[in-house]
């Protein structure tokens, strides 16, 4: 399957028919679309929401979307159309009316601690009601079917911005025991084992298991957040296969993962709401995103953070060049406004990370509700603004380079382990009892990846669905993880045997994956990959000074002093002697562990002495970064795509004052020539960018 055009960049708006709100006239569509094309855009997203073709129960008004669809053939801009789910919901934001007279749609039913974030504003039927899935799937496979001939059709788009909800239903507990029975494989002697560590339960049969109302029991808390995540991740595979079974051109599906909730790690987001990335990415062809910088509340500000959730998106991607396409971005007003130099950043950090297709939101106005004025490209009218002309001088430089953008990806070089698993174990770890810090555990990952970005070294993060891709990878960084399992260790293991460099902190390893305590950590043997272990940890008001070679450092929040084993050596000793970073040599590769979150410490207070022993052991590793850098490049992203027509390096100012640098690509004697201007660059000179100035440099 070739889910996406070569010769064009994808690169368009979201317009009329929409979801929720009034769309502008009909009859002012011929001449949107023609403005479209003027402008150089090549593809538009559409919805075929539920609730306004169902009107009245069995009568299907699908006028919109077939002249949404015959204009986009007649001015030849190609379709994205989201048939499916929104939000929290299976399909459509809102149910038809006529569902709600029925007595066996069941509403949902939650507890008062269920974040209003998270909650759509819907009439409130549970997704798991079995008339209301059959009904949703039934009207699913009818738009599939409909529009399958349709050759302004792209690809489906399964879900806008999915997110789990928390339902106490009783068709909610049944799937959940459903769930349970085959997680434990109808071992209920095993279920209440794991289950009465901190209260003790003896169901007797399953029909007596309950979901819990709160966080008090780990073991009962991880798996109902396990199981809301699998409802979300089942339900897109769906209707994933619905596509497949209905539609004989098989075209791709993807859906828009809400951008900074990506993951389980945005302020707004924990994992009873979360996405398993890795689940979610198996259950569409091509990873899809909403990408937002300024325009709401959380919003990502950083250029590593934003990279760092954008290298989240494209590795989980299930297609075979790992593209992302972006369904949803800010195009006009809002609260905040991204300016045109934000834009632009934008634009080429999304082509640094491999995304194939840029769909604003949206091309003009609502006409009612919450978005009027709000987002829109145009003018009120359909008048071209001024913000739209820049945009499509934009577009027309991706038109004038696309078979060269659409065939280049970014390099695998390092890895950064971003199991899923942890951040639900990690729910209620962090709890009463420790400290406010120990809550911002995440910023572990998000401080390896910036430690690699900013030394340009491109780097993917893994989930637990992207293992089988480690031996890809000379490096491998391994923040926060303090649970383990005898699967992950053995992966572990056998790539360090293989020839790949593992960096680690503390702590590491020393609880399992139902939350038990190890007696030694790193257990699951593990401490003979690592050539060390330690049976304690103590907090920051206890830590002596680390001595490293280039200088003395602090802890981050816990420390622990390691005893070796044979063949370990000693990279750092705390001041009263004992051993505080360990390397050892096993097999073909390598293995290092510090005694205390050095990773996380490099984004909230780095350690200068830290840091260089860090860096020395990633290039041992024989990472190659992207390209030789000299000068000034503080919060400057330098990233390599390579493919078979060519190379090209994107180079990024994220600040918000001039950046003065050196550039040495890898092809010394090559002649690069910027992609806007089209003249030669001559590299052997400094380069200054701009404030938030950006461009992209081809291999001639």
């Amino acid at each position: 399957m070739k889910p996406l055009l070569d010769s064009e960049f994808l690169f368009g708006a979201s317009c009329a028919p929409y979801a929720k709100s009034m769309d502008w006239p009909m009859e002012e569509w011929e001449s949107d679309f023609a403005t479209m094309s003027s402008l150089h855009f090549n593809v538009i997203r559409i919805f075929a929401a539920w609730d306004r073709v169902e009107r009245r129960e069995g009568e299907f008004d699908f006028s919109k979307q077939d002249r949404a669809l015959e204009l986009a053939a007649k001015h030849g801009l190609k379709v994205v159309l989201n048939f499916g789910g929104a939000f929290t919901s299976l399909c459509g934001i809102y149910p038809p009316r006529h569902l709600l007279k029925n007595p066996d749609c069941q509403p949902r039913q939650s507890t008062s601690n269920v974040s209003v974030h998270n909650v759509a504003p819907t009439a409130g039927i549970c997704n798991d009601t079995p008339v209301y899935r059959e009904k949703a799937f039934d009207f699913m496979r009818r738009v599939v079917r409909r529009y399958a001939d349709s050759d302004a059709l792209l690809t489906w788009m399964t879900w806008n911005e999915p997110a789990s909800y928390v339902c106490y239903c009783p068709h909610t507990q049944a799937r959940f025991r459903d769930w349970l029975r085959q997680r434990y494989k109808e071992d209920l002697d095993e279920l209440n084992r794991l289950w009465g560590t901190e209260h003790p339960v003896d169901y007797q049969s399953w029909d007596e298991v309950r979901a819990p109302t709160g966080s008090g029991v780990l073991n009962i808390w991880w798996d109902w957040m396990r199981f809301n995540q699998f409802r979300l991740y089942d339900d897109m595979a769906a209707i994933d296969r619905l596509v497949s079974e209905n539609d004989p051109r098989q075209r791709p599906t993807t859906a828009n993962i809400v951008y900074h909730m990506a993951a389980m790690e945005g302020p707004v987001n924990a994992p009873k709401y979360g996405l398993d990335l890795g689940q979610v990415a198996k259950s569409m062809s091509i990873m899809g995103l909403s990408y937002y910088t300024v325009e709401h509340k959380y919003d990502i500000g950083t250029g590593a953070e934003s990279a760092y959730k954008l290298s989240r998106l494209r590795s989980c991607s299930k297609d075979e060049r790992r593209r992302t396409l972006v369904l949803e971005s800010g195009a006009g007003p809002n609260m905040s406004m991204s300016t045109e130099a934000q834009h632009q950043v934008n634009f080429h950090q999304l082509l640094a990370h491999n995304v194939k297709s840029i769909i604003l939101w949206n091309y003009r106005s609502r006409l009612s509700d919450k978005q009027v004025a709000l987002f829109n490209l145009m003018k009120w009218d359909g008048s071209v603004s001024r913000r739209a002309r820049y945009m499509s001088e934009f577009s027309q430089m991706l038109q004038d380079n696309a078979e060269l953008l659409n065939a280049v990806a970014p390099e695998r070089q390092a890895a950064i382990l971003t199991l899923e698993e942890q951040q639900i174990l990690m729910d209620g770890v962090c709890g009463e009892h420790c400290p406010s810090e120990y809550k911002e555990a995440h910023d572990g990952r998000l401080g390896a990846y910036k430690l690699l970005w900013d030394s340009h070294i491109p780097t993917d993060c893994l989930t637990e669905c992207q293992l089988p891709e480690l031996d890809q990878y000379p490096l491998l960084l391994i923040p926060m993880q303090e649970h383990m399992s005898e699967e992950w260790a053995e992966r572990i293991k056998a790539y360090v045997q293989s020839g790949g460099t593992v960096i680690a902190e503390s702590p590491f390893a020393f609880r399992d994956t139902n939350g038990f305590l190890q007696y030694s950590a790193p257990g699951f043997g593990l401490d003979e990959v690592f050539g060390c272990f330690t049976k304690d940890r103590e907090g920051k008001e206890t830590a002596p000074a680390i001595h490293c070679p280039d200088g003395d450092a602090q802890v981050c929040l816990f420390w622990s002093e390691y005893e070796l084993m044979d063949g370990a050596e000693v990279l750092a000793t705390y001041a009263h002697g004992a051993t505080a970073a360990v390397a050892n040599d096993y097999g073909k590769g390598r293995a290092i562990l510090f005694g205390t979150e050095v990773f996380r410490q490099y984004l909230q207070n780095p350690q200068k002495a830290v840091t260089a022993l860090l860096r020395q052991e990633v290039a041992k590793s024989g990472v190659s970064p992207s390209a030789k850098v000299s000068g000034d490049t503080t919060n400057v992203e330098i990233s390599r795509l390579s493919g078979e027509p060519g190379v090209i390096h994107i180079l990024i100012n994220h600040e918000m004052e001039p950046r003065t640098f050196q550039v040495t690509p890898r092809e010394k004697d090559a002649a690069w020539i910027n992609m806007k201007t089209n003249q030669q660059m001559n590299l052997k000179s400094d380069i200054t960018l701009n404030a938030q100035e950006a461009i992209i440099l081809k291999k001639e």
